[in-house]
C-alpha cells in the first residue's frame, strides 16, 4: 500500500514556532542506549524498528523521514515526521491560523444576528476552522456568548488601542472579571504577521487570570495571542485565539478558541462593539455558583461588556455631599485606593494566592478559607473568607450590607464618646458616578483617642457587587485626601502601603440581576491580635470569623429574608457536616 504523503491529515500537527528541536513523541520509545558526543545525536530503539532508522536530536526523540510507524487504531501505516519549515513557511502558517481566527470570530457575530452581515472572503480555511470547532474532550465543555453595547465618550480606535497596546489598561477596564493580565511581545515568525498583512496593526502575547468572587470557583487561566486589525476605515476587530495552536506548552487550564470584539464608530464621539466569547473550560464541579456559570452568567459576553462600561464610568466620578474640601488629586487617590482594596479581596479568594503576601492556612477540603497576611507587622493579621447563599434580592442585600459593612469596620472603635457602636458615623463626602452605580465615600467617628475615618466603596452592578471598607487615620486623610492647612498631601507609592479591606461580594444565583430570587454573597473580614498577647492558633481564629458571620447570617435572614430560620444556606463545617442556619 502506498504511503500517504505529508502533509496529509494523518500527519502529526505542525506548531507554527522557531524550535527546530521540538518534535513528535510516541509512546512506543524505549530507553536511549547511547550517544553520540560530537553530533548531539543519540540511539534509540522503538519497537519494530532498528536502531539505524529512529534517532534523537537535542534531547528530543524523532523518527527517520523514510520511517513508517502503524497506528493502533488505524488498519493503514501513514509517514510520521516533523518537517523543516522555512521561515516564510512558518510565517504563512502563522497568517493562516489568524486569518481562520478572524474568520471565526465573524462568522459567530452573524450567526448571532448582530450588524455583521456577511462573512470575510478569506479562501478555503476549512481545516483550519473545523479545529477551532472540535468538540472538547470528556469533563470538558464549550461556553459560547455574543453581546452588543453602545461605548458612550469612547471611539473606535480608542477601544481597539486600549485593547492590544497595554496590557495592563485592558485589565483594568475589564477588573474584578479579569484578575490579573500580563502582556508579552510575540516572538518567532509570529512578529512579522504586519508583514503578511498590513491591516494588521499590532500583535501581543497574553497571559491573563480570570476569578469570580469565592473560594468555591477555581481560577480559570489562560494564554492567548491577541491581534489587532482595521477592517474598513472606522472598523476594528481585535482577534484572540489560544496558544496551544502556536504552543502546545503553553501553561493553562482554559482554551480561548477564536473570540474577540468587532468595533465600529458610533457617530462622532461614541462606538458600537460585538463582543464574543468562545472558550473552552472544565466541567463546573457542584458547588452554590453551578447555576450562574452553567447558564453564562458568571463569565458571559454580557458580563464582560458590563463590566468594561461600568469601569469607564467609575474613572469619571465627582464629588458631591462635601463637609470638607478637598485636595485636586485625591479622586485619583480613591479610585487608586479603592481598586487596590478590590484586588486584595480578589487576591484572597483565589485559587492560589500571592505567597508572598499570604498564606492560606485552612486545608484545601475546609470551605471556610483563613489567610494569614504576612505585610502587617504591627498585629498577628488574619483574613476569614466564605459564602452563602440567600433567599432575596441581591439589591436588597446589598442596601443592607451597605450599612452593616459600616458597622464592622468601625467596631474596634466602640468606645466613641457617645459609647453607641451602631451610631451612624459622619459622611463626610460622597465620590461616585452619575448613576450612583459606584459611590466612595469617607466617614467620621470621634473616640477617646481621637479622630478615626471610614472609607468605603459601594460598586453596584447586575452581574456582581461589592462593598468594602477599611478604617483610615487622620495622617492619611491629611496626607492624600483634604486640602487645607492641615494638608500634607504627597503622591507617593507608600500611600497603597496598607490596603487590607473587609466587606462583601454579591452575586445573582440565577438570571433577573439585582432584582433575582436569589443572592451568592462572599464575606471577608480582617481579624487582628495583638503580638503580644496569647498564643493564637488556626482554631481560634476559626472560632472568632464564625462568630461574626453567624451574627451576619442571623441580622440578614431577620431583617432581609423576613424569617429566622431555613433562609439562608451557609456552607462551613459543624462536626464534619455542611449546615444551613
Amino acid at each position: 500500500m502506498n504511503v500517504k504523503p505529508f502533509p496529509g491529515p494523518s500527519c502529526i500537527r505542525l506548531y507554527a514556532d522557531d524550535d527546530d528541536d521540538r518534535d513528535f513523541v510516541d509512546e512506543g520509545f524505549a530507553e536511549k542506549k547511547g550517544k553520540d558526543k560530537g553530533k548531539g545525536i543519540t540511539e534509540c530503539k522503538y519497537k519494530g524498528t532498528s536502531s539505524a532508522e529512529l534517532k534523537t536530536f537535542g534531547g528530543q526523540q524523532m523518527l527517520s523521514a523514510d520511517q513508517t510507524i502503524p497506528r493502533r487504531d488505524l488498519s493503514v501505516a501513514f509517514k510520521t515526521y516533523k518537517r523543516q519549515l522555512s521561515n516564510y513557511q512558518r510565517l504563512q502558517l502563522a497568517n493562516n491560523y489568524c486569518k481562520a481566527a478572524y474568520l471565526e470570530v465573524m462568522s459567530l457575530a452573524k450567526e448571532a444576528g448582530t450588524w455583521v452581515r456577511a462573512k470575510p472572503r478569506l479562501g478555503n480555511l476549512d481545516d483550519l476552522v473545523n479545529e477551532f470547532r472540535t468538540p472538547p474532550l470528556p469533563g470538558r465543555k464549550m461556553e459560547v456568548s455574543v453581546a452588543t453595547a453602545v461605548i458612550p465618550d469612547v471611539l473606535a480606535s480608542e477601544i481597539a488601542e486600549m485593547m492590544t497596546l497595554s496590557s495592563n489598561l485592558w485589565s483594568k477596564l475589564l477588573f474584578p472579571l479579569v484578575k490579573y493580565v500580563e502582556g508579552s511581545n510575540v516572538v518567532g515568525s509570529l512578529q512579522y504577521l504586519s508583514y503578511a498583512d498590513v491591516s494588521i496593526k499590532a500583535a501581543v502575547q497574553m497571559y491573563a487570570e480570570l476569578q469570580l468572587p469565592t473560594t468555591l470557583v477555581p481560577t480559570r487561566y489562560f494564554e492567548f495571542l491577541r491581534y489587532g486589525k482595521e477592517i474598513m476605515d472606522g472598523i476594528y476587530i481585535i482577534v484572540d485565539v489560544s496558544s496551544r495552536y502556536s504552543d502546545p506548552f503553553a501553561k493553562r487550564n482554559s482554551e480561548r478558541r477564536p473570540s474577540g470584539v468587532i468595533i465600529r464608530e458610533h457617530g462622532p464621539e461614541d462606538c458600537e462593539i460585538i463582543w464574543i466569547e468562545n472558550v473552552e473550560v472544565d466541567e463546573t464541579r457542584e458547588n452554590l455558583y453551578s447555576t450562574i456559570i452553567g447558564s453564562n452568567l458568571a463569565y458571559g459576553a454580557h458580563r464582560w461588556v458590563t463590566t468594561l462600561l461600568w469601569n469607564l464610568k467609575r474613572d469619571k466620578s465627582s464629588f458631591s455631599d462635601l463637609k470638607i474640601d478637598v485636595h485636586p488629586g485625591a479622586g485619583s487617590f480613591l479610585l487608586a485606593l479603592t481598586q487596590a482594596m478590590k484586588r486584595f479581596f480578589m487576591e484572597c479568594v483565589s485559587q492560589h494566592p500571592d505567597e508572598t503576601a499570604l498564606t492560606v492556612i485552612t486545608s484545601g477540603e475546609d470551605p471556610i478559607r483563613i489567610l494569614h497576611n504576612k505585610k502587617l507587622n504591627e498585629y498577628i493579621s488574619f483574613v476569614g473568607v466564605n459564602s452563602f447563599r440567600v433567599q432575596a434580592k441581591p439589591l436588597s442585600v446589598f442596601q443592607f450590607l451597605m450599612k452593616k459593612d459600616l458597622q464592622l469596620e468601625f467596631r474596634v472603635f466602640g468606645d466613641s464618646e457617645t459609647n453607641e457602636v451602631d451610631e451612624e458615623p459622619e459622611l463626610l463626602f460622597t465620590f461616585g458616578t452619575d448613576d450612583k452605580s459606584n459611590i466612595i465615600s469617607l466617614h467620621k467617628r470621634v473616640t477617646k483617642e481621637g479622630i478615626v475615618y471610614g472609607l468605603q466603596e459601594a460598586s453596584m452592578d447586575e452581574y456582581c457587587s461589592f462593598i468594602l471598607s477599611k478604617t483610615l487615620t487622620e495622617d492619611t486623610v491629611n496626607a492624600h485626601i483634604v486640602c487645607g492647612n492641615k494638608s500634607i498631601y504627597e503622591d507617593s507609592k507608600s500611600r497603597m502601603a496598607n490596603i487590607t479591606p473587609s466587606g462583601f461580594a454579591i452575586m445573582p444565583d440565577g438570571p433577573g440581576g439585582l432584582h433575582c430570587d436569589a443572592s451568592l454573597v462572599t464575606f471577608l473580614v480582617q481579624l487582628y491580635y495583638d503580638p503580644l498577647g496569647n498564643p493564637v492558633d488556626v482554631e481560634f481564629v476559626r472560632k472568632d470569623f464564625l462568630s461574626d458571620l453567624n451574627s451576619i447570617i442571623r441580622e440578614l435572614n431577620e431583617k432581609v429574608v423576613g424569617e429566622k430560620t431555613n433562609g439562608i444556606e451557609i456552607i462551613h463545617l459543624t462536626q464534619g457536616k455542611a449546615s444551613c442556619i
